[in-house]
This record gives structure tokens, sequence and C-alpha cells, in this order.
């Protein structure tokens, strides 16, 4: 793949992004814990998307170009609050820790203090509202943007694939864990159901940042840098994760990641929007 490429931002409107994936979330509680069900609920585990591209050791190198569209979007957190300093966020954060928030401080201008993220406003709404009136916790909706790109990429034709699938996976890794999140607030996932799907998780990711190492040798372009660093990230999230903690601690940390891993997939699309 060439080093110095090319960006073309799309003039089409972004489409909402994912959000098939929760049309289930209406009647989500998120810090408790606490879903009100009658009767037993079936178990519902985050299924991980298949690799649109082979990702077998050998490669084609045969020479091409190819255009791909990276379709944008809106993510909208939860803000707790929104401060000038970091250290008041972290205070706050802190405060809302222990009850299964995220915490994560998000800075963009201010410093956000975000409970969770929701891929569409009727959910995120949802969930504000129910906040309000079953916990007393007033929030605000604070939206998170991602461009839509048309990226064209020159270089050999395994290298592409690779690529393309890595921006898939990386897509992918967010929805699947805000996914995984709601389904802890809900009861629907165990510690030990929630841990089987991270580590299914990461057998794919670290097989795509694996190809995206063998395939583009150093010096690396900048977005190839960054896909290696969303999913690094997440491995060395799970290999921290206690499985022995509370079912809240890890619907916390399953919140954070998401956030996290959605925080350094922007970084990469805004990176690329100003090539």
């Amino acid at each position: 793949m060439q080093e110095h490429k090319r960006v073309y931002p799309s003039q089409r409107k972004p489409a909402k992004w994912l959000s098939y994936l929760l049309l289930f979330l209406s009647a989500v509680v998120i810090f408790s814990g606490v879903a009100n069900r009658g009767g037993s609920q079936p178990v519902i585990q985050a299924i991980p998307t298949a690799t649109p591209i082979p990702l077998n050791e050998a490669f084609d190198e045969t020479m091409e170009s190819r255009e791909l569209t990276l379709e944008g979007g809106i993510w909208y957190g939860l803000q707790l609050g929104a401060f000038e300093n970091e250290a008041a966020a972290q205070e706050l954060a802190e405060q809302y820790r222990h009850r299964g928030a995220a915490g994560y401080v998000w800075q963009e201008g201010r410093y956000h203090t975000l409970a969770a993220i929701y891929p569409s406003r009727e959910d995120a709404q949802n969930v504000r509202q129910q906040l309000s009136a079953n916990h007393s916790i007033e929030s605000y909706l604070y939206e998170i943007p991602l461009q839509t790109l048309q990226l064209r990429m020159s270089g050999m034709k395994g290298q592409i694939d690779v690529l393309q699938a890595a921006f898939v996976h990386a897509n992918d890794l967010i929805a699947q864990l805000q996914r995984l999140s709601v389904q802890m607030d809900r009861q629907e996932l165990t510690v030990e159901e929630t841990v089987a799907s991270l580590d299914a998780l990461n057998e794919q990711v670290s097989l795509v940042r694996l190809r995206l190492e063998q395939r583009f040798p150093s010096p690396r372009n900048a977005a190839v840098n960054g896909l290696i660093g969303v999913f690094s990230d997440y491995s060395l999230f799970l290999s921290a994760l206690d499985q022995n903690q509370s079912a809240v601690e890890m619907g916390r940390n399953v919140k954070y990641q998401a956030i996290q891993s959605l925080r350094l997939t922007k970084e990469i699309i805004d990176t690329l929007s100003n090539t």
C-alpha cells in the first residue's frame, strides 16, 4: 500500500452506523444491573462478525487500486457532566463507576464524563429518561460523529484485502462491546458468558492485527498503525481483565472499553479526513 494515499470525503449524508444491531434496547437500565423481568429470559450472546475478506497467511501480491467507502454516523454518549479541567471530570467519573457507569473522560474541547454510548438517539434517550425517572440521575446526550469517507487505496491485493477487513472489524468491535454491556445491564449474560464472548472477539481481532503486521512492514502508514493500535489495546484490556469481578464491575469495564475503542477508531478516521 502506498504511504501517502489520498482521501476523498463523501458528500452523502452519513448513514445510521450499525444501529440495527441494537433495536431491542428500548427498555435498558444501565447502572444498577437490574432489569424488570417476568419469568426466565433466554441467554443472548454476541456473535462476532465474520471476516469479509480471507485472512489466510498466503496473499495475492498483484498490484491494484481500489476505492473503499467507510460509512460514517453518530454515536450518542450519555454525558454526566462537562468540565474545563480533567481533574473535575475524573472526580465525577469516579463517583459513578461503582454504580456500573463507564466513567470515561472524553476530551474534545472540554472534558466530558460519559456513562455509556449508544448507536442511536432513540436508544440513548430511552436510557436517559429511565435514569432520570428511576434513579434521579440527570444526563445529557453527547454526539460523537464519525465521518463518511471515500478512500482510494493502492498496493498489493492481499494488503488491501486485510486493510479493508481491519476497518470492518474495528467498527464491529465497538458495536459488539456496546451490545455486550447492555446485555449485562439487563442480566441476560453472566460474567462467564461475557468473558467467553470477549475471548471470541479477541481471537478475531488478534488475527486481523497479525495479518496487518505481516503484510505491512515498517515504516507503516498511519492508518495501518492506528488499526493495529485499536486491536492491541483491546487485547491488553482483555489480558488485564479480572474474570472473578462482579457483574456490575464487568459491565462497567466493557462499557469503558467500548468508548475507548470508539475513540481510537475516530482518531484514525479524523486523521484520514485531514489527509
